[in-house]
């Protein structure tokens, strides 16, 4: 699970049930969360793909999970196999092969060993890496979706809520119930945008950045491999897409 995501969520809320004090009882509202909530999810499932749209809580989820991105493994991975593809010959990696448990590596190294020409190499992992892309767009899409409805389902709420409490001026003791959905309705929706939703479509898409980036120093050290390059060399360059702590941890491996 990613720390930092559970411990935002927990210190949004910690934040908003403190702030609210005692009066925190009156910010819960069962028809101002069916109007701005389920009314916001309706929205979204509209605007979304069928096969999103059904699974927003997933999406919510991969914000929460931490994916496993190990850049320093990988290029260690990458400097071993130009190392012994320079001794042995592209072939010798094909033992390799079945090892490995990144499929974007593998079926690149896969080309390789097959005698694929690297121009038509860097096309296949191109490719790929758009598609997977494209891939997790889908996820953070449904969630800034939802994000920018959530607060327009509160206007209405605030809207249902005016209209409400306008026809029945007449009457004191109902201006307090339907003025609570006109405001509640604003505050929900201004919740679910602001903590569960755009935060973590924003998660999903600086995670998504620094995976495609992974894919393009893999893609750029299995064409440094196919071309026969020095190792050194190969490891110098695929070093410039590793973040300043990955690039002091690999070098402390390397001399431990």
């Amino acid at each position: 699970m990613d720390i930092s995501s559970l411990a935002g969520l927990g210190l949004a809320m910690a934040a908003i049930v403190l702030g609210a004090g005692s009066g925190m009882g009156a910010l819960i509202d069962m028809p101002s969360f069916f109007i701005t909530v389920v009314g916001s999810i309706g929205g979204m499932m509209i605007a979304a793909p069928k096969d999103v749209s059904f699974k927003f809580f997933q999406a919510i989820m991969m914000g929460i999970k931490e994916p496993k991105i190990d850049a320093v493994e990988i290029l260690k991975t990458l400097y071993s196999f130009a190392e012994k593809a320079r001794r042995e010959g592209l072939i010798s990696l094909e033992a390799d092969l079945e090892e490995l448990d990144n499929d974007f590596m593998k079926d690149g190294l896969r080309a390789a060993v097959d005698g694929t020409d690297p121009e038509e190499i860097r096309k296949i992992l191109e490719i790929k890496m758009d598609l997977f892309e494209a891939e997790q767009g889908k996820w953070s899409g449904v969630l800034n979706t939802w994000g920018s409805l959530a607060p327009a389902f509160g206007m209405i709420g605030t809207l249902i809520g005016l209209v409400l409490m306008l026809g029945t001026l007449n009457d004191p003791t109902t201006i307090g119930p339907k003025m609570a959905i006109a405001l509640i309705t604003t505050l929900y929706g201004a919740l679910v945008a602001n903590i569960f939703t755009l935060p973590i479509a924003e998660k999903i898409n600086r995670r998504t950045a620094l995976q495609v980036n992974l894919l393009r120093m893999i893609t750029e050290g299995i064409l440094s491999i196919v071309s026969g390059e020095n190792p050194r060399l190969m490891e110098e360059k695929l070093k410039a897409f590793l973040s300043p702590d990955d690039k002091k941890k690999y070098e402390s491996e390397k001399e431990g």
